[in-house]
Order: C-alpha cells, then sequence, then structure tokens
C-alpha cells in the first residue's frame, strides 16, 4: 500500500469521526469510489491509446454467451481491500435474481431473506428507473453481456473497529474492462458492478438504499463521461438518493462545521464538507430552477452527466439551457446558505425550502463593537461571512472590502462578490441587500466600499464575501490554489439610534424553539445541527430582545411568556435553556437597576 492511499483513507475516516456525534458516527458512512481514481484513469487512458483494439473487446457482441445464473450459485470476487488498498478474492452466494440485478452476498454472512428481497424491489422498481431517468444508463449489455448489475454484498476491509467511520460502498470502474487488457497490477471482474459494506453499515436500514442510489450514479457516470472531475460526479451521486425519495445527504453537518471549503477543489482534508456542499449545490439548482417541471429537471441531470465538458464548463453548459449564469447562481446558493429568509430577493431566491428553512452556516467573525476590522481568506468557489451586531451602533456604517487580485492570463483574474444583508433578529422586518462594486486598486488588489444607514429596523448586517475564478478557467488548474485573502474594516458615524423597542413576538418564538427541540429527537445528524443552530438562534434573538426590553424597564414580553408558563401552554421543560438565560439577563438587570421587581421575576424564572 502506497503511503499517500493510506493518509488520504486516514483522513477521510478521521475527519468523519470529528464531524459526528457520538449517536450518529457509527451510522455515517464514506463512498470509496473516489479513492481508486489514478487507476480509473491509467485504464481510461490505456483505453484511449489502444481504442480500435480495445473497444471489440470491452464491449462484447451481445451474441456473446454468458452463463445463466440461479440462486445459490456461488461466485469469487476480486475486492479492494481498503486499508491495504490490495486486491483480495471474496466468494458470494447469489440470494436473488431481479429484472436489473444480481444480489450477492459474502459467503458465511447471514442476511434476512427479507432485506434481501426489500433491496431487490427497492433497486428495480425505484432506484433503477429514478437513476437512469435522472442521469442516462449504464453501459448496456455491458462487458459481460448481461443487461444486469451485480450487487456485491460484503465486509469492507476499511479498518473499522466498532466505533467512527466506515467506507459504505464504492464503485470500481476497471470492472467494465477485460482482465487481458489491464495492467498485471489490477484486477477486473469483468461485469458491470458495485460493492456495498455489511459491517457495520445495516442492509436493514433504510439509509443503505441512498448508498445504493450514490453508487448506481457513479456507473451511469462513468458510462456517459469517464473523466468527469470529481466534485460534479459526487454532486450527481448526492443529489441521486434525494430524487429516489431518501431524504437529505447527512455530510450537510460536516458543510455547516467548515463553510470556507471549495466547491470544487475537492479538498482531501475536508472531504465530508465537500460531500455535503455539492449536495446542497444540486439541491439548491433543484429546489430553485428545477423543481416546477420534473421533464426540466430530468433533462438537465441527464444533459449534464451526458455533457463531455469537465467541471465548471459542464454546469455553464447546463444551466445556459435554462437562461442562467454559473457564477450568479453560486453567488445567490451562497447568499442563501447564510440569510436562507424567502423574503430577500425575488420569488424566494436567496431561500431553501420548508424542508432546509432553518439551514443557516455559521458566520466566521461577529463585530460586536465598532471600529472593527477583520482579517480573512477564502477559497476559491467558497465564501466567508461576517455579522456586525448593530445594537450599539450609530446611524450610518461604512464597510470597507480590499481582497487579493491574482492573474489567470492576460485578460482573466479571480473576483469577489461582497453583499451586505441588514436584517432583524426576530424576523419581524425583510432583510434588505446591497451589493457592493468590486474595482481593481492596484497590480495586487481589488475593493470597494458600502454606506449603509442602520435603520431602527434592524439590529443585524451580515456581509458575505464570495470568492470566484473565471468560468472560462478549467477549475483543475486552480485545485490546489491558496485561499484568497481579504481585510474588511468597519466604522460608523452619525446619531445613536433608538432601536425599536416593540414587544418581542414571544409566542412565536417560543413555538418555533419547541418545534426544533422536537426534531433533536429524531433527526439524523445534519438535521440535528440545523436545529440545534436554530435552537441557539432563537434563543439568542428572545434573550436580546427581552433583554433592551427590560434595560429600558418593560416587563411586557416577560410577563406574557410567564402566564404562558402559568397557563399551561408551555411546558417549562420544553424550553429550559431559555429560561435559565432569561432569569440571568432579569438578574442583571435588577441590580443593575437596584430593581426588586426584575429580582422577583428572575427567582420566578427559576423555580418553573
Amino acid at each position: 500500500m502506497t503511503g499517500t492511499f493510506k493518509l488520504v483513507l486516514n483522513t477521510l475516516l478521521a475527519a468523519l469521526i470529528l464531524t459526528s456525534t457520538s449517536v450518529y458516527a457509527e451510522n455515517d458512512w464514506l463512498d470509496a469510489t473516489h479513492l481508486f481514481e489514478e487507476e480509473v484513469r491509467e485504464v481510461v487512458a490505456l483505453a484511449e491509446r489502444d481504442a480500435l483494439v480495445q473497444q471489440p473487446v470491452r464491449f462484447r457482441s451481445p451474441e456473446l454467451e454468458r452463463k445463466v445464473y440461479k440462486v445459490g450459485d456461488i461466485e469469487t470476487f476480486w475486492t479492494k481491500n481498503i486499508v491495504e488498498n490490495a486486491f483480495e478474492q471474496t466468494k458470494a452466494v447469489l440470494k436473488s435474481i431481479g429484472t436489473h440485478c444480481y444480489i450477492f452476498v459474502e459467503d458465511g454472512k447471514n442476511i434476512s431473506p427479507d432485506v434481501i428481497e426489500k433491496i431487490r424491489t427497492k433497486y428495480d422498481n425505484l432506484i433503477y428507473p429514478t437513476n437512469t431517468s435522472n442521469f442516462g444508463s449504464e453501459k448496456k449489455p455491458g462487458i459481460d453481456g448481461d443487461e444486469r448489475i451485480t450487487l456485491l454484498m460484503f465486509d469492507i476491509k476499511d479498518g473499522y473497529n466498532g466505533s467512527g467511520g466506515f467506507v459504505g460502498g464504492y464503485f470500481y470502474a476497471v470492472d467494465t474492462y477485460p482482465q487481458e487488457k489491464l495492467p498485471e497490477h489490477l484486477k477486473s471482474n469483468e461485469r458491470e458492478m458495485f460493492y456495498l459494506d455489511i459491517n457495520p453499515s445495516d442492509p436493514a436500514d433504510d439509509r443503505y438504499l441512498s448508498t445504493i442510489s450514490h453508487e448506481f450514479q457513479h456507473m451511469i457516470h462513468f458510462n456517459q463521461d469517464s473523466s468527469e472531475y470529481t466534485w460534479v460526479n459526487e454532486a450527481c451521486s448526492q443529489i441521486a438518493p434525494y430524487l429516489c425519495g431518501f431524504g437529505h445527504a447527512n455530510q450537510i453537518a460536516a458543510y455547516m462545521h467548515t463553510p470556507d471549503n471549495s466547491m470544487t477543489a475537492w479538498s482531501k482534508d475536508q472531504m465530508l464538507a465537500n460531500y455535503g456542499q455539492v449536495y446542497l449545490w444540486n439541491y439548491y439548482i433543484l429546489n430553485q430552477f428545477l423543481h416546477e417541471d420534473p421533464k426540466t429537471r430530468t433533462d438537465f441531470f441527464r444533459n449534464l452527466v451526458a455533457s463531455q465538458k469537465k467541471g465548471i464548463a459542464g454546469y455553464v453548459e447546463a444551466l445556459s439551457s435554462l437562461s442562467r449564469s454559473f457564477s450568479n447562481s453560486f453567488d445567490s446558493f451562497c447568499i442563501a446558505n447564510f440569510i436562507n429568509d424567502a423574503r430577500l430577493g425575488k420569488n424566494g431566491s436567496y431561500a431553501y425550502d420548508k424542508s432546509l428553512a432553518r439551514l443557516k452556516l455559521p458566520v466566521s467573525e461577529t463585530l460586536s463593537v465598532l471600529p472593527g476590522e477583520v482579517a480573512g481568506e477564502v477559497y476559491l468557489w467558497s465564501a466567508d461571512a461576517i455579522k456586525i451586531d448593530l445594537a450599539r451602533t450609530r446611524s450610518e456604517i461604512e464597510i470597507s472590502f480590499a481582497g487579493f487580485l491574482g492573474r489567470f492570463n492576460e485578460d482573466l483574474y479571480n473576483s469577489f462578490t461582497v453583499a451586505l444583508v441588514m436584517s432583524n433578529s426576530r424576523g419581524s422586518v425583510a432583510p434588505k441587500m446591497t451589493f457592493m462594486n468590486i474595482e481593481k486598486i492596484s497590480s495586487k488588489l481589488q475593493g470597494g466600499s458600502i454606506n449603509a444607514v442602520a435603520d431602527k429596523d434592524f439590529d443585524t448586517a451580515t456581509l458575505i464575501i464570495i470568492a470566484q475564478a473565471p468560468e472560462e478557467i478549467n477549475d483543475l488548474i486552480y485545485t490546489k490554489s491558496k485561499p484568497m485573502t481579504y481585510s474588511v474594516k468597519v466604522s460608523d458615524k452619525g446619531a445613536q439610534i433608538a432601536r425599536s423597542d416593540s414587544t418581542a413576538d414571544v409566542k412565536s418564538s417560543i413555538n418555533a424553539y419547541i418545534e426544533a427541540a422536537d426534531i433533536l429527537e429524531t433527526a439524523d445528524e445534519s438535521a440535528l445541527l440545523i436545529a440545534m443552530n436554530s435552537l441557539a438562534a432563537t434563543s439568542d434573538s428572545l434573550t436580546r430582545s427581552i433583554g433592551a426590553e427590560l434595560a429600558a424597564g418593560n416587563c411586557d414580553s416577560l410577563d406574557i411568556l410567564t402566564q404562558m408558563l402559568d397557563n399551561g401552554e408551555v411546558d417549562a421543560d420544553n424550553i429550559r435553556p431559555v429560561l435559565k438565560q432569561l432569569a440571568d439577563v432579569a438578574q442583571f438587570n435588577a441590580e443593575a437597576g437596584f430593581s426588586e421587581t426584575l429580582r422577583q421575576k428572575a427567582h420566578q424564572l427559576r423555580t418553573y
């Protein structure tokens, strides 16, 4: 095994452990398909050099006599020991024959016949027709002259030791080439097949079907475009389970942990974030541009997969059929990830649907006192966000931005999109957005500035910084480029603003908190992290609003909350963290204002 391969695998598994909670770590999986890219590229290049000789052998005639299988037959397959990056032989028994598949299970391993039947039925009747409809066809009849695809279920040797991450499956494209045409160090099973783990993967779990859909897309994509870039191929495999009805990708949670992640680079250091990001990218396109017309959706993904253009160029071509720009779509995608409010822009273009209504990426910096400065860096095709607390600012804020200017060739440079979104933490006022005009400052810098009125209705400003490369440049050129450095300066001037002291919307805030808390009981990891972010945001907003009222001598909102508790509208156990925060705020204001009334209210909150 090469040191590089082992390092990559260990990095991926460590990342999975670190970005998963103890509850979900043992249920999350990695796709190993991309680990074999160098081997596949070697074989694809060989086929191209020897196309006239290879093609008749690789794609055998349908008249070729093929083996007729029956349930109970035993085959020996070449499988990958992932840890050692070495081939092993695995004996497996044919358990089921479907319309579109053979299901083999490692000899000596027991899987319930009901589970096998469930997988066969779902593959034949749901996954196969959905994937082929949306992405195109695998090679038919394939190298073995058989239209059925082999699903091999076995214990993938991935170093799993009872906890943490594991490899859930992979597609090995070398299997679609004849052994006699391969270098000696590679092995082919000479059939269209993919590999599915059974330890610790649970074939009875519905999420197992997501893995199958994911790997099948890789097979289809290889047939349509054998040299597609990793991030595009994985983006399609990530959206495939959703199209099959299996829900959102778990790796959204990893992306929320590390939002400054280049979508096109497919960094091995942030592999799980890559999966979450490319899933959201395709889901954003689906949600914003394709949701109303199933045919438009099908055409979009089929054309994307079939296109021989690579990376960004393939998306540019596919989006142009929708009269959309890749760069502008990416800007909107990034803003939606940080703001996610349907009231911003036209037709909810900076928001997701209800299923991801609470998703918001965390900001990289928060400025609570002005003037303030931030020195940061952001990868190409990624975004940062800076939160500016307006609670104590004066009537006008001035924001200046300067970012690195790098040249790709004589006329093409990297660029930044900088957007300022003014919002209200209670959500009582629709947000508004202004884009900064970015110009060349010097041979190495670009930048601009924004002056914004700090209206009394807005208590938060979010500055979103998006880094892009020219669409015309092949994205492989800058895959390993360093992040783009930037600096932001924020100051305020004018009169002090009296922020709105209207009563907080206590009931809706408390209900939103309880709804998010309920999700914690049943959520997968992505939904869990989204719900936790929502809990924190709701609690912070409510505490801030009521705290401002108490400081002004207004107890109305606090009285509404206590009435809800006393009347049984709210169970105190469901909002215990909020009550503790509010008790602390009331106690602070009581001591600052020598208020016996607030001391009593603080005590009352602690007794519920």
